[in-house]
């Protein structure tokens, strides 16, 4: 990231910093070290951590990824979610595979997204807090996240008692290397977020995925040191912590869809059959055009569900429900065509080992069934009175409109 976005900032205030430059910032890193080449590396078997950890640190330190969400009182940014989705949607467009989601929720989620000033006193006894931070801002400590706790039986996520965690986390991001869990557990008092401290003691046992973006694996742990982000049985703040979860994957496939939408607009400008371009015939003009109008209208749920979230308080707190459920389905949605078009646009190359466009659709596969498919996320939206926003609006005066929120 441009050094002035983490450097200018005088001690312990928030600095003015619009999710447009994040973005910026960020497309300037990826034009030199292109997310793509970590993923080849890690198709042809030559990275087997899934990701290449000198870059993460570059990423995390110089580029101050760790520190976007984080407030100021811990030496971050204390920027708000708008700018921590725009920078999960720059590293979804690169398909850098990086433990970027992981990242920036443990950010937000250690900040003032799910707890809020002051909420963490008294839960932090078993873990060393500062070193916590520390870790995350030097790229040091790999954070994953698990899939589809959300969705999961409370029996079968891991237990946590007097500040240690014991079970197994199931399908961690990263999971082979990572050193920090964020995750749900269950508590003697309900279902709780946490992140967890994953010791080499740990067993870990990689999963056999078709996506060489996202590694996997099964972690047990026993008696894991593990910070409490949401007060146990507090469905307020939990639905918070799923609700920043479910925007940032959305953001990722918002990101992954623009990144197709670029490789099928930069090969039918070049290829040419007839003596033009393709691109210059309707099927694959419209093609093109028509993704893109969709990358449009998911951003904007994404924005809109990030701002509704970024309240302090609104009048109708299921507005971020809503809108994260939407953002999921359509960022889901978008996301699977734009693959499968950048596949059809490409012709009989698309289809070869060697093309990245299947980079990008295994890809898109893996985060639409993460923690429910699309179709799932418009039932729970519609099932929960999403249908109300239409007819009354976001706080009941102004309407969802995602063209105008993606364009600020």
């Amino acid at each position: 990231m441009d050094e002035s976005l983490s450097s200018t900032r005088p001690a312990g205030t928030t600095p003015d910093i619009s999710p447009d430059e994040v973005r910026a910032a960020l497309r300037d890193y990826f034009a030199t070290r292109p997310g793509l080449d970590e993923v080849r590396r890690t198709r042809d078997g030559r990275q087997p951590s899934g990701f290449d950890e000198s870059s993460w640190r570059t990423l995390a330190t110089d580029v101050g990824l760790c520190s976007l969400g984080m407030p100021p009182r811990w030496g971050g940014l204390g920027l708000g979610l708008d700018c921590l989705v725009a920078a999960v949607e720059e590293c979804g467009a690169a398909l850098y595979p990086g433990p970027v989601r992981a990242a920036v929720l443990a950010a937000w989620a250690l900040g003032e997204g799910a707890l809020g000033e002051g909420a963490l006193g008294g839960l932090t006894d078993a873990v060393d807090l500062t070193g916590t931070i520390e870790g995350l801002f030097a790229g040091m400590a790999v954070p994953g996240s698990t899939l589809g706790t959300e969705i999961a039986e409370p029996q079968s996520l891991p237990l946590w008692r007097a500040g240690a965690v014991s079970g197994v986390l199931w399908a961690l991001s990263h999971g082979v290397v990572a050193g920090l869990a964020v995750t749900e557990v269950r508590t003697d008092d309900g279902v709780a977020a946490a992140l967890v401290i994953l010791e080499n003691s740990a067993d870990r046992r990689s999963r056999p995925t078709v996506d060489f973006a996202l590694p996997r694996a099964d972690v047990t742990v026993t008696d894991a040191p593990a910070l409490l982000v949401t007060e146990p049985g507090d469905t307020t703040a939990l639905q918070r912590f799923r609700d920043a979860s479910a925007l940032l994957r959305a953001a990722e496939q918002v990101g992954g869809a623009q990144g197709c939408v670029s490789l099928m607009v930069e090969y039918a400008g070049v290829r040419e059959q007839f003596g033009h371009p393709i691109g210059s015939y309707q099927a694959i003009a419209h093609r093109c055009a028509q993704t893109a109008v969709d990358v449009v209208g998911a951003r904007g749920l994404v924005t809109a569900g990030a701002a509704a979230l970024d309240r302090a308080t609104f009048a109708d707190p299921d507005t971020a429900v809503h809108l994260a459920s939407l953002a999921h389905a359509a960022a889901g949605e978008t996301y699977l065509a734009a693959s499968s078009s950048l596949i059809q646009v490409s012709g009989g190359i698309g289809f070869t080992w060697e093309h990245d466009a299947h980079l990008h659709f295994r890809h898109a596969r893996t985060l639409a069934v993460a923690g429910g498919t699309p179709a799932q996320y418009y039932d729970r939206a519609v099932l929960d009175g999403c249908l109300d926003l239409v007819t009354s609006g976001v706080g009941g005066n102004e309407t969802v409109n995602p063209v105008e929120m993606a364009s600020g």
